[in-house]
């Protein structure tokens, strides 16, 4: 096993492609993107066993008066999991081959950035990924995350059939035009920002997003996998808004703004056409925001499906204190609404 700097573009995507647990923040431009806007250096690190590509991992470092630390993803680009992906071989083999491999992977990257002497080391895997026992024996701390998400193998009125009531009548108002609201795609970022910028001033929270400029930057390098959808009432006005990202078998609610002030099914009328969507590429829907309580209790309503992630993650003694600032300055301050 040897795990060394991968800076080949076009063999990573490849890698990433075809990798079951390849997601679109692992592609490399959206790598470089986060690179530029939040000022992290990238680590792309490829994992070979003898001469072969099994593995790509994405980090960080962010490097401040001679204390590092590293992410995978870093804070503040919105990002829901990234860390290490393996090759669809790896899905093939026993599950005596996986383990090894896995404590080969786990001893290899935790001995590449223990040369960065990191005093916080931060890895969110993805969904799909949920063996984290060897990082648990090599003295790492696991976090558990949450999402949701609705497999739309079943028909359209199956689907409908297990929302709670309430959600229910508003869809087949929704379906009968009784609102009168319509979901258009478009690539104007600034409605939305102002629209997410306001909400979180109004709420007292920190926008969980560097910039206007990354989200531009994203929409411009892939504009088949990140769609901009704004809603709007029968006079013309956008009344809610909702960034998607589709790649391979997924499509992902990614940013959406909070509940609107107006009383209109807002929320529940993209998500029904998010659905619709999925259900037409044969596509999961995952919604997100299973983390935060005062979420839950709208989007359960969808009847979805609760998937667990996990983060890893180990510190220092200053890394504790760095920490703690984190998750209850930074972090609380810009919760996801």
């Amino acid at each position: 096993m040897q795990i060394s700097t991968l800076d080949d573009s076009s063999i990573w995507d490849d890698f990433v492609d075809s990798s079951p647990y390849g997601t679109l923040f692992h592609k490399w431009d959206f790598l470089k993107t986060i690179e530029k806007h939040t000022g992290y250096i990238l680590l792309p690190y490829g994992i070979y066993v003898k001469d072969t590509l099994a593995g790509v991992f994405p980090a960080f470092l962010k490097s401040n008066y001679r204390v590092s630390a590293v992410f995978s993803p870093p804070p503040r680009t919105g990002i829901p999991y990234m860390g290490f992906i393996m090759s669809s071989d790896y899905v093939e083999l026993t599950q005596n081959g996986k383990e090894a491999r896995l404590k080969e992977i786990v001893k290899g990257i935790t001995e590449k950035l223990d040369k960065l002497s990191p005093v916080y080391l931060s890895i969110q895997l993805p969904s799909a990924f949920s063996d984290i026992r060897e990082f648990k024996w090599n003295d790492y701390s696991v976090d558990p995350l949450f999402t949701y998400y609705i497999p739309t193998d079943a028909s359209l009125d199956d689907i409908l059939k297990g929302f709670s009531r309430s959600t229910k009548r508003l869809i087949r108002g929704i379906n009968s035009k009784k609102f009168g609201i319509e979901m258009v795609q478009s690539t104007e970022l600034a409605p939305f920002f102002d629209l997410l910028s306001r909400r979180y001033k109004e709420q007292g929270l920190k926008l969980p997003i560097i910039s206007m400029e990354y989200l531009a930057d994203l929409l411009h390098l892939y504009p088949d996998n990140i769609r901009l959808y704004y809603v709007y009432d029968e006079e013309g006005v956008i009344v809610g808004s909702n960034l998607a990202i589709m790649y391979k078998n997924k499509l992902i609610s990614w940013l959406g703004t909070p509940k609107p002030d107006v009383n209109l099914p807002v929320n529940e009328f993209i998500f029904w056409e998010f659905i619709k969507m999925a259900k037409n590429t044969n596509s999961v829907f995952e919604i997100g925001g299973a983390d935060t309580r005062r979420l839950c209790s709208f989007k359960s309503h969808f009847n979805p499906s609760l998937e667990t992630s996990y983060r890893v993650f180990r510190r220092s003694s200053i890394g504790v204190v760095a920490e703690w600032a984190y998750l209850n300055l930074y972090k609380k301050s810009s919760s996801l609404t």
